[in-house]
């Protein structure tokens, strides 16, 4: 069967294995080891860690690590190592003992050096400073270990001295340091690719065959010794193994995200460590020791251990404490956000309900009477939300003022429980100065049903809490075509912010005429957006989320640059002056009305060629915001710019506003040029003769909107309405259909409209 007939999928778990040549000539050294003499086996030796350094440097070659750095300090250890055993093979003498010091043991004691450092380097430093604590238990428990088996047989006995006493020691010392970083590897990376298990195992069979390996030199153990040195080529093959599967590009250089420390898991690998180092000290000295000496052995060991095991005990304790607090809501006593994550994200989730609840005015209540009341405000609602809610609710503090109770049940008992949240927290507070007021809260709900992702309830829920509070019912339910308008919403949004830099954006301008001779003497920008493929996105539409989202001061930037730019031919041309609109984002900025003004003087234009138009709901905002605003649009009028009312009679009409605001024109809103207006309906003609009276009054023009058939224009101007426009007199339409209009007549002017 040839490549081409194996399935893709598994020509993708082929490239996954580990070669085979390499397996296959690795088991076919270390098979040869053994029975060996000792001057070929210095020379397998040497192969075997020629065939592992190939591997590295193939293996870093193909499938390129993003973190290389390791591997390429392991490739320097491999390196060093064969330098080693050609030293050792160069010093060995016709009987097969190597000569001490020789050009081998400096190699190999900088390939010690080299190995520990790749093991430093396995993560990234300055990016995790964890793991110590867990290196520093095992380092202890692994020194402890080679005290006794090792470095007092060594230090006591009578077998070595002098440097190569020295060498052995210094051995020990970097095997006990390679342990150290080998664990804090092992907590510390995130990831469990084969190749991280493959690398884990071989520096744990290293440790181990070193530990064997040194104590049967202590004591004279030559035939134990040969075969422990077996276990440190099975280590040298694995990282090469290692090396040569592909997920060795993706196993460096990572670590945890908010990994939770001494967990149970960790606790009971700790635990079986610390046994099983304990277990090799036993059979060890058990093999090589005298009846005494195992006695007396196996008691330090076990007492150790057990010296060991209650202090990992104990610093579980310790940080079963910290987590704990870490997960408690520091103000309230109840749990906070990362519980309720955790709970949602679980996967019996179904049949569960989240309500998701702040308090109305709550920032009110911290400027009236002080943050410690709104503290006190906080935790006795914390109070009354967890005596109420049913026994096994996860009750939570969010953040600020926001709650959530995750329960059990359906949507009528949703409603049900919600309302007497709703109650409970409605009850006085014990707090000076809100004995005698009431506070309330919004709520939004949703359930979890089965096969849902309970990830997104929060999510969910929230946004049943935001449409709770923009009907002012203080109660909803989430319902899923809300989250597809929140989706459609954003989306809009993002092109929003796309859509001015693309050129997707227009200006179109609808006449305004003099109702008494028909003449256009003014006329409206109105922004219009086109996306690429031709589609048209309404102004209705757009316009209110530019709003919300701030977008709105890009946008009329934007605006106020094109309309002057295509302002100057028409002044020039016409002295036709243009009204453009305004938002409430633009007027709080203390430096528009300059900036408008300098756009002005850039294109040669005096202020009475522009009119800026505002909305009544402009100025429900702070005493500080109205200020300002009227201050900016003040600065405007002296200039000559002048200022149109727009949508009058449909917000917060007030003679108040018309007292203190420098206005121009009043225009109203469309509604009021309704077909009823046309019919003679007395009550809009009333609304409409009321209107046009008190523009009279205070000496301001007045001009009517959505005109669309003769009979309206001509009943507005009966009763005297000065301007109007509408589809009657002309659509909006590009600046070129504009020119062609007003060549085609003599315009007249709004000083002689008034």
């Amino acid at each position: 069967m040839t490549g081409r007939g194996i399935p893709a999928v598994w020509r993708a778990q082929g490239r996954e294995r580990i070669p085979r040549w390499y397996l296959g000539l690795g088991c076919l050294i270390l098979a040869a080891v053994p029975p060996a003499s000792p001057t070929v086996r210095v020379w397998l030796y040497t192969s075997l860690a020629a065939l592992v350094l190939t591997a590295l440097i193939i293996g870093i070659r193909r499938y390129r690590p993003a973190w290389s750095r390791p591997w390429w300090l392991m490739v320097a250890t491999i390196g060093m190592s064969v330098l080693a055993n050609l030293g050792w093979a160069t010093a060995m003498t016709p009987a097969g003992v190597v000569r001490f010091p020789s050009l081998g043991d400096l190699s190999y004691a900088l390939s010690m050096c080299l190995l520990i450092t790749s093991a430093y380097w396995w993560i990234r430093p300055g990016r995790y400073r964890g793991g110590l604590i867990d290196a520093a238990i095992v380092l202890t428990g692994g020194a402890a270990v080679a005290w006794v088996i090792i470095l007092d047989p060594l230090l006591f006995g009578d077998r070595f001295t002098g440097l190569r006493l020295g060498a052995y020691l210094c051995y020990v010392g970097l095997d006990l340091l390679f342990l150290a970083l080998t664990v804090r590897v092992a907590v510390v990376s995130r990831v469990r690719t084969m190749a991280y298990r493959l690398m884990v195992a071989a520096a744990a069979l290293w440790i181990a065959t070193d530990t064997i390996y040194y104590a049967a030199k202590a004591v004279g153990a030559v035939q134990v010794a040969t075969w422990a040195s077996v276990g440190g080529l099975t280590a040298y093959v694995l990282i090469g193994a290692a090396a040569l599967h592909p997920s060795m590009a993706r196993s460096t250089g990572s670590m945890p995200r908010n990994a939770a420390p001494l967990s149970r898991t960790r606790l009971g690998g700790y635990v079986t460590l610390t046994g099983l180092i304990a277990a090799l000290g036993v059979f060890v000295a058990a093999t090589l020791g005298s009846g005494h000496l195992t006695l007396r052995l196996s008691v330090v060991l076990c007492l150790g251990c057990a010296t060991s095991v209650l202090l990992i005990a104990r610093l579980a304790q310790l940080g079963a404490a910290v987590n704990r607090r870490a997960y408690i809501d520091p103000l309230t006593g109840l749990d906070n956000r990362a519980v309720l994550q955790n709970h949602l994200h679980r996967r019996a989730n179904h049949g569960r309900a989240l309500l998701v609840l702040d308090l109305d005015g709550f920032r009110e209540i911290n400027a009236a009477f002080g943050h410690p009341a709104g503290d006190a405000v906080l935790v006795e609602s914390g109070q009354r939300l967890r005596a109420t809610a049913p026994g096994d609710a996860v009750v939570v503090r969010l953040e600020a003022d926001a709650f959530a109770v995750l329960t059990r049940g359906d949507e009528a008992e949703l409603h049900d429980l919600a309302q007497r949240l709703r109650q409970a927290i409605a009850e006085p507070y014990p707090v000076a100065g809100l004995t005698s007021r009431r506070v309330q809260a919004s709520v939004g709900a949703v359930t979890i049903t089965a096969g849902g992702d309970a990830g997104t309830a929060l999510r969910d829920a929230d946004l049943a809490l935001q449409n709770a509070r923009a009907e002012g019912n203080g109660l909803s339910i989430f319902n899923p075509s809300a989250y597809a308008q929140w989706r459609a919403n954003r989306d809009l949004v993002a092109d929003l912010q796309r859509a001015v830099g693309a050129g997707e954006f227009s200006m179109h301008y609808q006449p305004i005429v003099d109702l008494n001779t028909g003449g256009i003497i003014a006329a409206e920008a109105l922004l219009r957006w086109t996306r690429p493929d031709g589609t048209p996105v309404s102004p209705a539409q757009f316009i209110p989320l530019a709003e919300q989202s701030g977008e709105i001061t890009i946008i009329g930037d934007w605006v106020l640059d094109q309309v002057c730019a295509d302002l100057a031919g028409l002044w020039s041309a016409h002295r036709v002056p243009v009204t453009v609109n305004v938002s409430a984002h633009q007027l709080r900025d203390a430096g528009f009305a300059d900036r408008v003004l300098n756009r002005l003087r850039s294109a040669d234009l005096p202020g009475q060629s522009l009119i800026v138009e505002i909305t009544e709901t402009v100025l429900i905002t702070t005493v500080t915001d109205a200020a300002n605003t009227i201050a900016q649009l003040q600065q405007l009028r002296d200039h000559g710019v002048r200022i149109a009312i727009d949508d009058f009679g449909t917000g917060y009409s007030s003679l108040a506003y018309l007292r203190e605001l420098p206005v121009d024109i009043l225009k109203m809103d469309g509604s009021f040029t309704s077909h009823q207006i046309e019919d003679g309906s007395p009550r809009e003609i009333a609304f409409v003769r009321t209107i046009v009276a008190l523009g009279r009054s205070l000496n301001l023009v007045t001009l009517a909107e959505a005109v669309e058939t003769p009979g309206q224009a001509e009943r507005l101007r009966r009763i005297g309405c000065h301007l109007a426009q509408g589809y009657h007199f002309a659509r909006p339409a590009p600046i070129g259909t504009l020119h062609e209009l007003l060549t085609a007549e003599r315009p007249g002017t709004l000083e002689t409209a008034a």
